[in-house]
Parts: structure tokens; sequence; C-alpha cells
């Protein structure tokens, strides 16, 4: 019987996807924010960690090692340290928005994933914050 159950397996195949996906991330980016929400966190800084993903549709065309073909990480790290350069924000849900945002910003980018935690409030963890994560409507 167990010679009859595995001549009838048939492995696992995804369907084909008409598009191919690719992520640019941004991992443990580190650095001096104006945030919080009390007093004592007011008119100075915290450590911040920022963790990012954006889903980008893959050329469907073969790549020619071309800086010009794909999206640039650069805007994603002005655009943070930008943030980080401007007025303060209460929250880490304030900001991980703000970054979205910025994410957004780019037509092509389909989803995104963002993380940001501060890293010196509860000594006995390595960070608190948020995680959020939003998609474009996908078209008709």
């Amino acid at each position: 019987m167990a010679d009859d159950a595995l001549l009838s397996y048939v492995p696992y195949r995804p369907a084909a996807s008409r598009t191919r996906y690719y992520d640019i991330t941004l991992r443990d980016y580190v650095d001096q924010f104006k945030i919080g929400v009390w007093d004592r966190e007011k008119g100075r800084t915290q450590r911040v960690r920022i963790n990012v993903t954006l889903t980008l549709p893959w050329p469907d065309r073969p790549m020619t090692d071309n800086l010009d073909e794909v999206l640039s990480y650069d805007f994603l790290i002005d655009g943070i340290r930008a943030l980080r350069d401007g007025e303060h924000v209460h929250l880490v849900e304030t900001l991980g928005d703000r970054i979205l945002a910025l994410c957004f910003s780019i037509p092509e980018v389909t989803k995104a994933r963002v993380q940001v935690e501060k890293l010196d409030v509860v000594p006995e963890s390595g960070g608190v914050g948020v995680v959020i994560e939003r998609s474009r409507p996908e078209e008709a």
C-alpha cells in the first residue's frame, strides 16, 4: 500500500505568475531621532532602528546590469534621513506611516513593510515598536 501512495504522489508546483517581483531591503538602519510623547523624551534624540522591505515588479526583460533599470535604495535612505532631521514625532506609528508614504511615493512599489523600534526604552529588550505593512490596490 505504501508503494501505491508513492505512485500517486504529485509534487506541488505553484501556478505560473505573469509578474515576477523583487524586494529592496534596508535592514537595521540605526540613527538618532527626535521621537517620544513624554516630556523626558522631548528636546533630545533617541536611538531608533528601522527595517524596510519594498516589493516591486521584476522587469519583463533581460537585465543589463545598469543602475537605471532598478530602483536605487538611495531615495529611501535620503528620505529617512530627512525625517530624522525634521520635526519631533510623538509616536513610532507616525514615523512608520511617514516611511510608508515615502515608499509609496514610487509608483512601481506594490507592497511595503516598515518596522520602527525605539532601542533604549526597555533595558531588558532589544527594542519596542511597531511593524506596519501596506499593499497598493491591484489594478483591474
